[in-house]
């Protein structure tokens, strides 16, 4: 008997085809529908039909992919399919579980499976870690907000370090910083954001996270110095 619940969202019908055809090689996934009308497609999530997982494109006429992953309320997991690289960082809020680049390939298809099924597991049953995805060649690389200690600009490109390992996203600081905002995360210098909640040690200078010292600027100082005494420090 088929696990997964999985509906296609795509107004390209060579498209649903594609996935369709993926999808017949997993039997743990059931395709119980496919839609080229995103509005019907939404309408029949909000009808209350038990869909585990939904692939929708993103640049969709009526109600985009994204506006539908933001407008859905069910306990639906979405995996976002799109021809346009600029798309796939819209939003860093979107707690989907993987982003495809059409034309999409069998081996990224199956990994993108892979995620969603491990993020399904009865180990991990609670909501999906918030998330960013950073490019890295032709894909996008998934890192979890919290497993971030520092985020440092590096002219046209920001480093996001997480703990021994770092990845290079070309974007400009303000504009991560803009997207982290909501997740307790503040610019200490002109050219580092860090993680409140993972500050260790501060001596007016300087912020220990994770044995790592991160500079504070002076024009930060007293933000910073606030945000200590507010919280104990």
């Amino acid at each position: 008997m088929s696990l997964f619940k999985t509906v296609i969202i795509d107004d390209e019908p060579l498209a649903i085809d594609v996935i369709g055809h993926y999808l017949e090689r997993f039997p743990d996934f059931e395709l119980v529908g496919s839609f080229t009308d995103s509005v019907e497609a939404f309408n029949y999530l909000k009808e209350g039909h038990r869909v585990d997982l939904a692939f929708t494109d993103i640049a969709m006429p009526d109600i985009s992919g994204i506006e539908l992953v933001k407008l859905s309320k069910g306990p639906t997991k979405f995996i976002m399919t799109t021809s346009y690289s600029e798309y796939a960082v819209e939003s860093f809020d979107l707690e989907v579980v993987d982003y495809l680049m059409k034309p999409i390939a069998f081996e990224r298809f199956a990994k993108a499976l892979e995620r969603f099924e491990k993020s399904s597991s009865a180990d991990n049953v609670e909501k999906l870690t918030p998330s960013l995805f950073v490019k890295d060649g032709e894909e996008y690389i998934k890192i979890r907000i919290d497993d971030i200690d520092y985020i440092q600009g590096l002219k046209d490109y920001a480093k996001i370090v997480t703990g021994n390992n770092h990845c290079l996203a070309l974007k400009t600081l303000k504009s991560i910083e803009d997207g982290l905002r909501a997740y307790d995360f503040m610019r200490i210098h002109k050219s580092y954001i860090v993680p409140l909640n993972k500050i260790v040690q501060y001596n007016g200078k300087r912020v220990l996270i994770n044995n790592v010292e991160v500079p504070v600027g002076s024009s930060y100082r007293d933000r910073l110095k606030q945000f200590i005494q507010d919280n104990g420090f």
